[in-house]
């Protein structure tokens, strides 16, 4: 009956150890999940800020690109105007040009 007790006093031990130790690895395995699904949600924010940002870098270029064309034809148009200065009346005369 000794070696019986022994035995229980040994082992009951080692099966509470076992037993938060099976629970410590089910509450990492759940906050492990937890964090994978944050992760996801985090890399779809990524994603879409990522396609924003492109939409906006094209945006700009054909923005910049219109900025140039429209300051081509106004220094066309100033270079006709400063031909056509005497005819002009003299609040029209305007300097146009100067863009890079």
């Amino acid at each position: 009956m000794n070696k019986n007790l022994s035995l229980i006093a040994t082992l009951v031990p080692l099966i509470i150890v076992a037993i938060g130790l099976v629970g410590w690895v089910l509450s990492l395995r759940s906050d492990v999940t937890a964090t994978v699904g944050q992760l996801e949600a985090v890399q779809a924010e990524v994603e879409d800020a990522q396609f924003r940002l492109t939409e906006l870098e094209k945006s700009l270029a054909i923005a910049d690109d219109q900025m140039k064309n429209i300051n081509a034809e106004h220094e066309i148009m100033g270079e006709l105007f400063e031909e056509l200065g005497e005819t002009l009346p003299a609040g029209e005369r305007r300097t146009y040009g100067g863009y890079n």
